[in-house]
């Protein structure tokens, strides 16, 4: 019996240790996609703020109306920034979904790990509790020969 419990005891926690291994690496994978939103929050921001600056010289161009060519190649370069800033836009939803699914799947594997932990736990305290019992029952059968011992060794009346 404590051999089979021994056994199930390992086998749960190589199952735990496994769920624990994918689990890791699905953090990993979930700080990189975290990183990379990150990272096109910040291109985003960059792109926002350019946009501001080219803003401001095309309103300085059409003023002076001197440089249509410079107001011409200025309104095509801000359409390539608003092209720029749809497509991280795009990026950060498909990361965002990304993020969401990795992150059902670690809660999945943690809670499989919390499993197979518990039941190792289980088997642990089953085992322990076998051992005590068999202790105890090797005692009280050394205490019983003690004591027929003990009788036998009486003198008689």
């Amino acid at each position: 019996m404590s051999r089979a419990l021994q056994t199930s005891i390992e086998r749960w926690k190589s199952l735990a240790d496994g769920v624990g291994k994918q689990a890791g690496e699905v953090q990993r994978a979930l700080t990189q996609v975290r990183t990379r939103h990150s990272n096109l929050c910040a291109e985003q921001e960059k792109i926002r703020y350019m946009k501001q600056g080219y803003l401001q010289q095309l309103k300085e161009a059409e003023y002076s109306q001197d440089d249509l060519q410079q107001s011409t190649q200025l309104r095509r370069f801000m359409g390539q920034l608003d092209l720029t800033t749809r497509a991280i836009t795009d990026q950060m939803a498909d990361l965002q979904r990304q993020q969401q699914t990795i992150a059902a799947r670690l809660r999945e594997l943690n809670s499989e790990r919390i499993k197979f932990e518990t039941l190792a736990d289980r088997a642990r305290a089953q085992l322990k509790q076998t051992t005590q019992k068999k202790e105890q029952k090797e005692s009280d059968a050394l205490n019983a020969q003690r004591f027929a011992i003990k009788l036998n060794q009486r003198p008689s009346t």
